[in-house]
């Protein structure tokens, strides 16, 4: 009995397009040889002549600039990464950042956007309370990056997650402090303000204060000042730039104890971006424009009052 095969058909030349704009985003940096067009075929699951048709609209697009060196083969002599991740994403490069609650926050997003942007990439920034609900973002699909601590990622990340890039010490926050009402400095028990959302904080408490006389107070960020004037709460592990806008005579303050500071050292204060695991070197080669040195020089400027904060 004469069996029948089930025919493959070729992928629509719109799909290779995209797969192939992935793939060259994480080649190596032009130049570069190119993989045979048969070798594309076969790797692709498509025609010769789809994948002729593919380079040729990337071409077109301003995507790649390619060159033909006899029997050496074909070789990528440049590329556009904004163009190649529009034309893979069919979308801008979306990051999820902490609310612009202090100049250094905003001075971050700031760099950011401004790097990203001369590189010729389209970036949304959107802003999330809570270095979890930022990771589940990405987790779930809705950015495809986040920034948050160093401390925080360590903490956070599991095996579908990946540290994309790590940048400088104070990138982030220049640190925590215990802030705390004057009229009552050492009450026992204490009342000690927790933001579940932020895990940096709440980590942070955790190390600071414990013991059977310690009650956690939930409380948002903006509600810090004001639960220790008040006197409903008695402490607050909380960012010194934060706490910079708008804090109110009579709140103090005192360094992490030297045990805690010995074990967080400077972790607090590295930014990193974070994004999934699967898309690690892609996501890699998009965020190659931001240099950790170029980070620093733009906040600088922004938090002197030098560059107006754009994100």
């Amino acid at each position: 009995m004469a069996t029948t095969h089930a025919r493959i058909h070729p992928k629509a030349v719109t799909d290779v397009v995209t797969e192939l704009a992935r793939r060259l985003l994480t080649a190596p940096e032009p130049p570069s040889r190119l993989p045979t067009i048969r070798e594309l075929a076969r790797e692709h699951r498509s025609s010769l002549s789809s994948i002729h048709a593919a380079i040729g609209r990337l071409e077109e697009a301003g995507a790649i600039q390619i060159e033909t060196r006899g029997r050496l083969g074909a070789f990528m002599i440049g590329r556009s990464v904004g163009r190649l991740w529009s034309i893979a994403e069919n979308g801008p490069l979306v990051i999820s950042l902490p609310l612009a609650s202090s100049p250094r926050y905003e001075a971050l997003a700031t760099a950011l956007k401004q790097l990203l942007t001369a590189a010729g990439l389209e970036v949304f920034l959107i802003f999330v309370r809570g270095s979890r609900q930022r990771l589940q973002a990405v987790r779930e699909g809705r950015c495809h990056l986040t920034a948050m601590s160093r401390f925080a990622a360590s903490e956070l990340a599991g095996p579908e997650d990946a540290v994309i890039l790590e940048l400088g010490p104070e990138s982030y926050n220049t640190g925590h402090r215990v802030f705390y009402p004057a009229g009552n400095p050492d009450p026992h028990p204490i009342r000690v303000i927790v933001d579940r959302h932020s895990a940096d904080q709440q980590l942070l408490t955790a190390l600071e204060f414990s013991g059977s006389d310690v009650t956690l107070v939930p409380a948002m960020p903006a509600q810090i000042t004001r639960l220790l004037v008040s006197g409903t709460a008695d402490a607050a592990v909380w960012t010194s730039d934060e706490m910079q806008v708008g804090r109110p005579d009579g709140i103090l303050d005192r360094p992490l104890r030297p045990e805690v500071r010995a074990q967080v050292g400077d972790l607090m204060t590295r930014a990193v971006l974070v994004g999934r695991a699967a898309d690690a070197a892609i996501m890699r080669a998009v965020t190659a424009p931001i240099r950790a040195e170029s980070v620093a020089e733009i906040q600088l400027d922004v938090m002197a009052g030098r560059v107006v904060p754009e994100y």
